[in-house]
């Protein structure tokens, strides 16, 4: 299975090395994107590889600004709403090219995420909950796995959107025999 590894804003790259990611799914994506780590190699090698690593590390999410939004440790409800105020909630609905996943699916895996920041994504496009990425898992799997209190955020957002639903259906009967 993947695994989204979350950086604090303040890390020091110097102090990162090889040794993080060394045969974890985001080595194998950055190996994928042509840009791996020199293990074996001289000092300024080594040096160099590590600089290209990092620096794809902070970067390769550039073109997505929502996904590496919802991946970051410092994320709240408010910067995902300004956002999606600011640009429009149709952002909510892109795909990254490099792992078939919904913003949803990044915010799901962030064990930073507050709940209510998951609730508030998925109120904006419910259908992403469901969709499955390049791994063959949804957002509520990855909430599973990484955020159980963004998975009972879903599950009550699914709830309201059921009985909302629900109550608009008995409305209309109630129209038709009047």
């Amino acid at each position: 299975s993947m695994r989204l590894l979350i950086l604090p804003n303040d890390i020091d790259l110097s102090k990162v090395g090889k040794w993080i990611i060394t045969n974890t799914a985001v080595y194998q994506i950055a190996e994928a994107s042509g840009v791996a780590y020199v293990l074996h190699h001289g000092d300024g090698e080594i040096t160099e590889s590590n600089r290209r690593v990092n620096e794809w590390l902070i970067h390769h999410m550039d073109e997505t600004p929502l996904h590496k939004l919802c991946y970051d440790s410092s994320v709240t409800s408010t910067k995902i709403n300004i956002y999606l105020n600011e640009n429009s909630a149709d952002a909510a609905l892109a795909i990254d090219t490099t792992h078939g996943m919904t913003p949803l699916h990044m915010l799901s895996m962030n064990p930073n995420a507050p709940a209510d920041a998951i609730g508030a994504l998925f109120d904006v496009n419910t259908e992403a909950a469901f969709r499955v990425d390049n791994q063959g898992k949804t957002a509520i799997d990855y909430a599973r796995e990484y955020n159980v209190g963004g998975m009972i955020a879903m599950m009550n957002v699914l709830c309201n959107h059921r009985s909302a639903e629900h109550e608009n259906i008995s409305r209309r009967k109630r129209r038709r025999m009047i």
